[in-house]
Order: C-alpha cells, then structure tokens, then sequence
C-alpha cells in the first residue's frame, strides 16, 4: 500500500480495547463461522473447509445439537475446554526490504497480539524499565504500549480488486525466550546476564513453563486466526493470499528465503488455503520469477 492509503486504514480503526479469546483448533470454528455468512454447513463440507468439521471437539459439539444444518450462531455457544486471551493492536510497516512490493507501494498493515495483563505486570515488576526487556525485539513492528507482542503479522492489500497478502506472520517472544531457556538448561546456568542485567534463571523457566505454557501451543494459529478475522471481518476483504516459501523468497527479498518453512507450508494447510500459481492481482510477474512460483489463497 501506499503510505497515505495505509494511515488512512490505520486511522480508521478502533483505538478502544479489542479482545481476542483463543484456544487450541479454534481456528477452525472462526473460519466456519465467517464462511457460514455464505453457505450453510451442508454445503461447506463439500469443499475445502469440510475438513475442519473433523476436528474432535467440533465434530461433537455439532453431532449433540442433533441438527442436520445449525445456523452459525449455534457455534457461538461452543467454547474451547483451554483458551487465553489476548489484546490485539495494529500498526505500520515501512518496508525498504521484505515486502513484496517496493517503492511507493511498501507500505504495510501490521496486526499484533499481545499478552494480557497479567504478563503485564510480572514484566513491569521484573523490568522497570522496558528497554531492558531481553525478550523483546524493538526493531520489529510491535505493540509499545504496555502489553508485550506475543506474534506479529503483516499485510498488504488491494481495494481495487478486493485482496489482500499476508506478508508474514512471526514471533519474537517466545524465540527470545526459549533460546535463554536451551542455554540455561545446557549449561546449568543459576543466572543470566542480559541488557546489561543480572536475571535468575528460576525467573527465566517459570516464565516459559508457566506463563507463555498456552501461548507455546497455538501462537501460530491464533495468530493467523487473528489476521484472517481482521481481514474479513474489519478490511471486508474475503480473498485472502499467504506466501508460500518460493514467493515468499522470490518477491520478498533479502532475509525471506530463511523464514521457518512450517509457517508457509503447514500453517496454511491446516487452514484449508489452497495452493494457486495465480498471484494478486496488484502483484505482477516479471522475466525473473519462475513460472513455477506459486502461493497459497483462500476464499471466505
């Protein structure tokens, strides 16, 4: 996007408090909800998004109802047995390197999830002064305020032929803190120094074990759940592309090609994309992309 096109998105955003509640799969709960604005459930196991009404919790909840077709407002009432919730931001990204278009066009959406107020305060606790949090990365696109980016994801769109790209989803957080984690475990280490700080590793392993415990399982997917959700329910937007590991290396540039591969193949799998050699239409090919570059898309 453009830099006046992306502030004027961002501006029109809600700047009050959004909530989002996740739990492990509830993905697909979220995606079969925003799909049943089209279709009832009938129909939609005959297609892609039929395979999420195998998922065990789902499949029981809607065999109980004893329904042939539920409305969508039954999978309102369905709840999953874990969940946490998260306070989601959004922001800009000036992209010199690592989007998919450059110039004038660079600019980028970011979506973030950030952990609640409970973190909140073990973090202000332990770290007065938030430059001397070691498991932040503040280069990256993330929340300031006082709630820590869990996961970050970034998109560009198009209004003019009504898509949008996810560019990236990522995690600084629990990076940081697992590579802290292997090098205490590995060496036995009673503290670390980080920032300039001398931190107990008994803090360390009970910030990992007990306090992102949920977040480990599922930042993922509730990341991308997260991103689906805004691009639909708040851009309108319901053709959706997410870079594969080619495209992404490919359009995206210096960096891109060693992004985690299970993000860009596993990750969108699980949410029914479809794998499609047809590109945005705001993203053109040229001689240097290979005629096998694909990327994956899903319709909602």
């Amino acid at each position: 996007m453009k830099q006046l096109e992306a502030e004027e998105l961002l501006a029109c955003l809600s700047a009050g408090r959004t909530l989002f509640t996740y739990g492990k799969d509830w993905y697909a709960v979220s995606l079969l909800r925003m799909a049943m604005r089209h279709a009832n459930l009938t129909q939609l196991k005959n297609t892609r998004l039929g395979n999420l009404l195998e998922k065990p919790r789902l499949r029981a909840w809607l065999g109980s109802l004893g329904k042939k077709s539920p409305p969508p407002e039954d999978l309102d009432l369905l709840w999953p047995e874990e969940s946490e919730t998260y306070r989601l931001t959004a922001g800009l990204f000036d992209g010199w390197t690592q989007t998919s278009r450059k110039g004038k066009d660079r600019w980028n959406i970011v979506l973030q999830i950030n952990l609640n107020e409970s973190d909140a305060r073990i973090m202000e606790r332990k770290f007065p002064d938030r430059e001397n949090d070691p498991f932040e990365c503040s280069w990256h696109p993330i929340h300031e305020g006082r709630h820590r980016t869990l996961a970050w994801a970034r998109i560009d769109l198009d209004w003019n032929s009504g898509e949008a790209l996810i560019e990236e989803i990522q995690n600084d957080r629990l990076r940081e803190v697992g590579d802290h984690v292997a090098k205490i475990r590995r060496q036995g280490l009673k503290s670390l120094r980080l920032h300039g700080n001398e931190i107990d590793a008994a803090f360390v392993l009970d910030y990992w074990n007990n306090h992102l415990r949920l977040a480990r399982k599922w930042w993922d997917e509730a990341m991308l759940s997260a991103t689906i959700g805004f691009i639909v329910n708040e851009l309108g937007i319901r053709r959706i592309y997410y870079h594969s590991p080619l495209s992404g290396a490919k359009l995206k540039g210096r960096g891109a090609a060693n992004a985690p591969t299970s993000i860009y193949t596993d990750l969108p799998k699980r949410f029914c994309f479809e794998q499609t050699r047809q590109l945005p239409a705001f993203i053109k090919r040229n001689r240097n992309h290979p005629a096998n570059l694909w990327m994956h898309r899903l319709s909602l």
